[in-house]
């Protein structure tokens, strides 16, 4: 009867899934493989003699190495401070460096743009300074700044939290041996924090080089990971046979990397879930003067202080350049005024306080859908049978899938029926669902995983088992997970770009597209207003995570 039960429960989800993931994945491998005379490896073998393609594949990969490298060597250290020192606004440190996990790709390029571009503040600040302009925040310095603003939180809060579960008697029985310092970090720690490390570094690796929104607002026409090769073959090129064979070779790239982090995640959960309970021993960073004149603690501040200004930077640059105009160098409330117009926007196809509306309800929606779904989910892969199994495996594919690629699909699948240019909003918040899912799936197991054995032993001997004990046990024990789950639905919708602009029409776009347009139309002050909006519901989100949720590392 139970079994029956789960079966039914996940039925529907799997209808869900297949309908707006798997089917549509189905159409892009006949496009890639099919034309009219039959299968055919045509349109595959021919991206091996474009040397545009070439050049995406390989800029794809060492961007990605280089951008896991620079995310390394500025989170690691983060990491050994977090775990290691206390200190006056570590609490506010520890918000800080969260924040990038749930703002938009675009926000943080026109962030960068700002601050590092032609004109941004900070070229404007060294050209004062020095005497001489340089621009960071364009071509490949500003994807690597990007990137590493993104990852290297994520890199520390990793390592982190599973630094915090060593045993500290094991580094202490090191130095007792004579090992300190470094050597004792790279033969003593460093293999043990590694499984964090390496979990990280493939994370990093999966986001950099599916990377989208920043290559297309930083690259120029120069660099072009896979993500934007394919755009460009679909929308500029109009070849949708060989953009859908690119779709194909990259979701095998992924799949592969993707496998390799799943793997880690499990030693990294086990470390977690094992590992000391105990808070990990702290000291102060700063005792006297001594402390405070001593050359590593002095290194350490120093450090802190350039990663907290790195960090909050970009942010304070997105309220700033919602009020100034750069052309007009004043301060107006013309870009807010502007995206809430109901005048005819040129650039956007339709009246731009649409675009708010729409993010709104996308994201309400794909929040609603991504809960249930989850809800139906956690239960049959929290078990442990082949059934589970299966069911993780069919669910968890779209991690390995690009937003393009989810987009593409949704054309392929769904626009020779006609249905897009009619009203393309279901398929926009199926994408925007299926990129969430996984995500608040994993906050959710993460959370049953928690649960004391024998609080679900006892229910089970009062009489509460199966739907009624996750329903009136489990459920109220979850409440930090779901509320992480739901924040992180909406803010990953609120966000997304990649499949949602290449599905919207006009009418239809959201605060993302829109403030990629304006970007486009160097209408700057109402990009400014655009990202700010955008910045302010995202931390709306964060701030839900931080009061009710609990760590976002664990949902990765």
């Amino acid at each position: 009867m139970v079994k029956n039960l789960r079966v039914l429960i996940f039925l529907p989800v799997l209808v869900y899934v297949f309908a707006f993931y798997y089917f549509p994945l189905t159409m892009i491998i006949r496009d890639a493989f099919i034309d009219s005379g039959g299968f055919t490896l045509e349109y595959f073998i021919s991206l091996f003699y474009d040397e545009s393609v070439i050049f995406s594949i390989a800029f794809s990969f060492w961007q990605a190495f280089i951008s896991v490298i620079l995310s390394l060597l500025m989170g690691i250290p983060v990491a050994y401070i977090l775990t290691k020192y206390d200190f006056p606004g570590k609490n506010i440190l520890l918000a800080i460096i969260m924040v990038p996990f749930i703002l938009p790709g675009v926000v943080v390029g026109y962030a960068i743009l700002s601050l590092y571009g032609v004109n941004g503040y900070i070229t404007a600040l060294i050209a004062r300074l020095l005497g001489v302009r340089i621009v960071l925040g364009q071509g490949l310095p500003g994807i690597f700044i990007s990137h590493t603003f993104y990852n290297a939180s994520l890199v520390a809060l990793i390592t982190s939290s599973v630094w915090r579960r060593l045993d500290p008697e094991i580094e202490e029985a090191a130095e007792v041996l004579g090992s300190k310092g470094f050597h004792k970090f790279i033969r003593v720690t460093l293999p043990m924090i590694a499984p964090g490390i390496l979990s990280a570094s493939l994370l990093v690796f999966i986001f950099c080089f599916t990377s989208f929104e920043i290559i297309l607002i930083l690259g120029g026409a120069v660099y072009r990971t896979i993500e934007v090769e394919i755009y460009s073959l679909y929308l500029a090129f109009f070849d949708f046979n060989r953009a859908a064979a690119l779709s194909i070779l990259q979701l095998i790239f992924i799949a592969i990397v993707t496998f390799f982090y799943l793997k880690t995640v499990e030693n990294v959960a086990e470390i977690r879930r094992v590992g000391r309970t105990a808070i990990y021993p702290t000291k102060p960073l700063i005792t006297n003067l001594k402390d405070l004149l001593s050359p590593r603690k002095l290194f350490i501040i120093i450090f802190l202080i350039f990663f907290a200004f790195f960090m909050i930077a970009p942010l304070l640059v997105i309220f700033i350049s919602a009020f100034y105009d750069p052309v007009t160098k004043r301060f107006t409330l013309r870009g807010i005024f502007s995206l809430f117009s109901t005048e005819y926007n040129t650039f956007l196809g339709a009246e731009p306080i649409l675009a708010p509306i729409n993010s709104i309800f996308y994201s309400m929606l794909t929040t609603l859908i991504v809960f249930l779904i989850s809800l139906a989910s956690v239960r049959v892969l929290y078990g442990r049978g082949t059934l589970s199994i299966l069911y993780g495996l069919l669910i968890f594919l779209p991690v390995a899938t690009s937003r393009i690629t989810i987009g593409l699909g949704m054309i392929a699948a769904y626009g020779p029926l006609g249905v897009l240019s009619i009203d393309p909003r279901p398929y926009i918040i199926a994408a925007h669902t299926l990129i969430a899912y996984p995500f608040a799936v994993r906050s959710m197991l993460n959370g049953l995983s928690k649960i004391d054995p024998d609080v679900l032993d006892a229910s089970d001997t009062l009489g509460a088992t199966g739907l009624k004990k996750f329903l009136k046990v489990e459920l109220p024990l979850l409440k930090p997970s779901l509320a992480t789950a739901i924040a992180l639905s909406f803010a990953i919708s609120i966000g997304e770009f990649a499949a949602t602009n290449l599905l919207y029409r006009g009418k239809y776009a959201t605060l993302t597209v829109f403030l990629y347009l304006m970007i486009g139309g160097r209408k700057f002050i109402v990009a400014g207003a655009a990202a700010m909006l955008l910045c302010l519901i995202s931390l709306i989100a964060f701030l839900v995570i931080v009061k009710f949720g609990e760590d976002i590392s664990a949902s990765l």
